[in-house]
Formats: C-alpha cells, sequence, structure tokens
C-alpha cells in the first residue's frame, strides 16, 4: 500500500460554529475514520491548531490567522494502492459536505 497526506482546507468558521455543531462534525469524522480503519485504509490524522508560524527565506512571521478567509484545518494519512483509491476514500471526508476542498498528496519515501 502506498501512503497518502489528504490536507483538509476549509473557510474558516470557528466562531460561528456552537459547541453541538462542532459535535456533530467531530462525531461525523470518528466514524468516517472507523470505516477507513475497518478496511485498513487509516494511518493517522489530526486537527491542526489555529495558530502557527509562516517561513520564508529570511523571514518568519506568525501565522495562518483563522481570521483568514481560508485555512488548512486537519489532515489524514490514507492508505491506498494508488491514488484514484486515494481519491475514492477521500471523498467520504464529512467537510467535503460543508465546501471544504481536500489536496492529497503520494508520500514519497527517500529511504526505500
Amino acid at each position: 500500500m502506498k501512503e497518502f497526506l489528504l490536507l483538509i482546507r476549509e473557510q474558516t468558521g470557528y466562531g460561528t460554529v456552537s459547541v453541538e455543531e462542532m459535535q456533530a462534525d467531530i462525531q461525523e469524522h470518528i466514524r468516517w475514520m472507523e470505516r477507513l480503519v475497518e478496511t485498513g485504509n487509516f494511518k493517522d490524522g489530526n486537527p491542526l491548531a489555529p495558530t502557527g508560524a509562516t517561513l520564508k527565506k529570511g523571514m518568519v512571521t506568525d501565522g495562518p490567522y483563522v481570521e483568514t478567509k481560508e485555512c488548512v484545518s486537519g489532515y489524514y494519512f490514507l492508505l491506498a494502492g494508488s491514488l484514484d483509491e486515494a481519491k475514492e476514500l477521500a471523498n467520504g471526508c464529512p467537510d467535503l459536505e460543508r465546501g471544504a476542498t481536500l489536496e492529497i498528496r503520494e508520500i514519497i519515501h527517500t529511504d526505500e
């Protein structure tokens, strides 16, 4: 199996989501992950903190900020035989229903 990184890019709305909506979203992700685990297609995944740092040559700035329009809110490591299979698996991500964009990239292992 190949490994793929799935990045979740979505509109920021942390301040407008109720606790109940956030809990429902978490439950949807848990159910999706459980299906991926059952089929052997899940390796790891987590949400990301809303703050961090951005680096460019010669410059380090705070950010990204949740005040911006879009952010990378989380990631999953998927196990799949091909990019097409990874795309099929990613199509079940609950965030797609809320307008998120998913980026899927194969991980290239340099130690092999």
